[in-house]
């Protein structure tokens, strides 16, 4: 298989704000509407990370884009490597891998819902996924990727995230 890589610099940076278990899967749209927004700058109340890492972007044969990168402290995942994968073909339906400290699979597709399960070290967890937005303009030359989504904790907590990934190239 002929596999294209490059090292590239990623500048990650996510916004969670709790979100109303109530509210978060009846009437979603409704509950979550564009006057909600996320703003760029948090509330108080509102968790902000920002972190930059080194990754590798391949493109395999078949069209697929996949990147990298391990997790750190920061993140409560050191341990762990993230995978943010797609099909050149549909970069609308995002998938996120983790595996390591913590493993799982995140579905992101605009307007579902998917369920997944999280393992951790102390037990496995049922997630459920709802992405509002999906931006990708991800390439081989770098690029952003958005998410926007809600996510459920198997009743225990919800909450809403905007994640965004800028790529850059760096020399070999």
């Amino acid at each position: 298989m002929n596999e294209m890589k490059r090292p590239v610099s990623i500048h990650l940076r996510s916004i969670q704000q709790e979100a109303s278990n109530t509210e978060l899967f009846r009437g979603i749209i409704e509950a979550f509407g564009d006057e909600m927004e996320l703003t760029a700058a948090p509330e108080e109340e509102d968790t902000l990370l920002e972190i930059r890492a080194q990754g590798t972007l391949t493109r395999t044969e078949d069209g697929r884009i996949s990147l990298s990168y391990d997790e750190t402290e920061l993140t409560g995942m050191e341990g762990s490597t993230t995978t943010v994968t797609f099909s050149e073909a549909d970069p609308a339906t995002v998938t996120m891998l983790r595996y390591g400290s913590v493993t799982t699979t995140l579905v992101f597709e605009q307007e579902r819902r998917h369920i997944c399960v999280y393992e951790t070290p102390i037990m496995p967890f049922e997630i459920c996924i709802y992405a509002r937005r999906v931006e990708n303009g991800l390439t081989m030359d770098g690029g952003d990727i958005l998410l926007d989504y809600l996510i459920e904790i198997h009743g225990a907590k919800a909450e809403r995230t905007r994640f965004e990934l800028h790529v850059t190239p760096t020399e070999q």
